[in-house]
């Protein structure tokens, strides 16, 4: 956060606030969808047992052992509260942290685009472009700083969502199969399955993102005005050029990238699990 506010991080211009603002209204417009998609599946959850009577055989949203008795009032009543604010707890830290590793994500994209459009607009005497080529250099290791900084925060998060979510959709699909077609269960587990997908899609999304404009830094390198540069500038351009020939890649402690390529091996396991389960499942 200390680094999002320092000098270095600020748009220098109108055109740079209106690239930051497009990046964040994206974010926004992300965050209020899918925290409706989970809004609604936790409701849905949460309220299963009215949507299909069972409460009248005192059924619970979830089924757990207690040691005492739920079928008698008031301790139905109460177990039945005490498992709807925990889903609401838990859905609401989960999607809090998915939202800010997308925002930390995005903020890292939005800075790329900057430090883009500020060396494509270096413009001066030869003294200030030393400058200015200076400045950009140490906006970009404060970019791969951010970057690293972010992903020591999300690493074991990210990597146990992904194994979580291989499971969760594989499990989902299967129990797709296994209860009755368009009933309240059947949409209860159909939610479900799309708000993990979601927030398995917004990890890749933004660390593609991330990627992509990353590797727009090394083509506005030559987009700039380095022709008329002087020889020490330009071999400090020269060495610029070379590092950033490697773009930003965010992953999980190296094993998985966020990538749309990763969200599509991620669904294509899940589908080999889902297959697995109901192969054995048809035989049985």
């Amino acid at each position: 956060m200390d680094s999002l506010k320092s000098d270095t991080f600020q748009p220098k211009n109108r055109r740079q606030r209106e690239l930051a603002q497009i990046s964040l209204d994206g974010w926004q417009t992300m965050f209020h969808f899918f925290c409706g998609v989970g809004g609604f599946t936790v409701l849905i959850l949460s309220v299963f047992p009215f949507l299909d009577q069972s409460f009248k055989q005192y059924r619970l949203p979830f089924l757990v052992w207690y040691p005492y008795d739920t079928n008698i009032s008031p301790f139905y009543e109460i177990t039945y509260l005490y498992q709807a604010l925990c889903c609401y707890f838990i859905s609401v830290v989960n999607m809090m942290t998915d939202t800010l590793i997308a925002a930390l994500n995005m903020y890292i994209g939005a800075q790329c685009d900057i430090l883009c459009d500020t060396i494509r607009h270096i413009n001066g005497p030869d003294k200030e472009l030393d400058v200015m080529w200076l400045n950009c250099i140490i906006h970009h290791r404060k970019i791969l700083r951010f970057a690293d900084c972010s992903q020591q925060y999300f690493n074991w998060i990210v990597l146990l969502q992904f194994a979580a979510s291989v499971v969760s959709i594989g499990l989902s699909m299967f129990q797709l199969t296994v209860v009755v077609p368009f009933t309240s269960v059947f949409y209860t587990f159909c939610s479900y399955v799309v708000a993990i997908a979601l927030e398995t899609f917004i990890y890749c999304w933004y660390g593609n993102q991330v990627e992509l404009k990353s590797s727009e830094i090394m083509y506005a390198t030559f987009e700039s005005n380095w022709v008329d540069a002087p020889i020490d500038i330009k071999k400090k351009i020269q060495f610029f050029s070379l590092r950033c020939q490697k773009p930003i890649k965010m992953s999980s402690l190296k094993i998985f990238y966020l990538t749309l390529e990763t969200f599509m091996k991620i669904l294509q396991t899940s589908w080999s699990y889902f297959a697995l389960l109901h192969q054995v499942n048809s035989k049985k």
